[in-house]
C-alpha cells in the first residue's frame, strides 16, 4: 500500500502544496465545519490536523480500530463534503475497507470506544514536532512544534531522510 496517498487524500493537500497566500488560507477556512466543537484545530491548528489525520490513519491501517474514534473527531471538523470526499477517496484508493468507512460515517462518537493507549500518543506527539510527512508551512510558525517540524522537514530536503515516514 502506498502510503504517501494519505497526504493526497487530506483535506489540506491543495493548501500544503499551495503558495499558501491570504487567498490560500481563505478557501481552507471554506472547508472547516463551523458547527463541530473541535473546528479550533482545523482552523487554527492546521499543521497539528494534517499530522494527526496522516498518523490516525496509519494507526487504523495498522489495525489500531481504537483510533477510529479520532478519526471521526478529526473529520467532524471539515464541512460534510469534504468527509464525503475524503471517505471516498479512502475506500477509492483502498486505504480503508468498506467497514471501516462506514463506521467513519457514523457520527455517533459515544458508541466508539475510547481506550488510551501511551505508545500511540507518544508515536503521534513525536509525529508533531518532527514532522515525517514532509509537510510545508510557508505561512507563519505559531508554536513550537511547528517550528522543529519545519526544522526536520528542512532536513529532509537537505537529503536527510526520515526515518518515520514510512510507517
Amino acid at each position: 500500500m502506498n502510503l504517501s496517498l494519505i497526504g493526497k487524500i487530506s483535506p489540506l493537500y491543495d493548501f500544503w502544496v499551495s503558495d499558501q497566500t491570504d487567498e490560500d488560507e481563505n478557501k481552507r477556512l471554506l472547508k472547516a465545519n463551523i458547527d463541530s466543537k473541535a473546528v479550533y484545530l482545523f482552523n487554527e491548528e492546521p499543521y497539528k490536523w494534517e499530522n494527526l489525520f496522516q498518523s490516525i490513519s496509519r494507526e487504523i491501517i495498522n489495525g489500531d480500530r481504537d483510533s477510529i474514534r479520532g478519526m471521526k473527531i478529526l473529520l467532524s471538523t471539515i464541512s460534510s463534503n469534504e468527509k464525503e470526499k475524503t471517505l471516498n477517496a479512502f475506500y477509492k484508493e483502498g486505504i480503508f475497507e468498506e467497514a471501516i468507512i462506514e463506521e467513519l460515517r457514523e457520527v455517533d462518537f459515544s458508541r466508539s470506544v475510547k481506550k488510551q493507549n501511551f505508545i500511540r500518543f507518544i508515536r503521534i506527539l513525536i509525529v508533531i514536532f518532527t514532522n515525517p510527512y514532509g509537510i510545508i508551512m510557508r505561512r507563519k510558525k505559531k508554536h513550537i512544534y511547528e517550528r522543529t517540524g519545519s526544522f526536520f522537514s528542512d532536513l529532509g530536503r537537505m537529503g536527510i531522510r526520515s526515518l518515520w515516514a514510512d510507517r
